[in-house]
């Protein structure tokens, strides 16, 4: 069964500029019920807009901070490790998923960041947090295939090449 979020409602879905007509309109004189039952917007988010308008943050609409509150490594940290996977994979050394997530956990270990309490119970990383990972820098987690050691030497630029040699000779004979 995917695990998938789907939203269930449309606050903080209002366009930028329609939020800053909604401001100056506020600041006008009018309520913020009126402008928001006008403009079609919610009225805790046209509330929330001024107040951060008000304290001069960043402009954006609705919650940004769930996200970034929750993230555990860094981005520089997270493509690190995604393209240490990726490395693994072309030295035909494939992870399993289980490994990944191992692999995560102690990377954050090594580098004394903090992680939720069931990683350190299970001594994994949590399974939406793989997902998500995977998902982001388009990485596949899939069970590794065993490659023998005699196709992986054998195939280089020589060998690749007297194959195509060889090709040629046939279709032209």
């Amino acid at each position: 069964m995917p695990r998938t979020y789907k939203r269930k409602n449309n606050w903080g879905s209002t366009p930028l500029e329609e939020m800053e007509r909604a401001v100056i309109d506020v600041t006008g004189g009018k309520s913020i019920r009126s402008v928001a039952k006008d403009r079609n917007i919610d009225r805790s988010t046209l509330r929330r807009y001024i107040k951060k308008k008000e304290v001069k943050e960043e402009k954006t609409v609705g919650y940004s901070g769930t996200a970034e509150a929750k993230r555990v490594f860094t981005e520089e940290l997270e493509k690190e490790l995604a393209d240490h996977i990726k490395s693994l994979a072309a030295q035909f050394h494939g992870l399993t998923p289980k490994k990944c997530c191992e692999l995560a956990l102690e990377l954050a270990e090594r580098n004394n960041i903090p992680v939720p309490n069931n990683w350190k119970e299970k001594g994994l990383t949590g399974r939406d947090w793989f997902k998500n990972f995977m998902a982001c820098h388009h990485l596949s987690g899939r069970m590794p295939e065993a490659t023998s050691l005699g196709r992986a030497t054998a195939f280089n630029k020589t060998t690749v090449g007297e194959f195509f040699d060889n090709l040629t000779k046939v279709m032209d004979r």
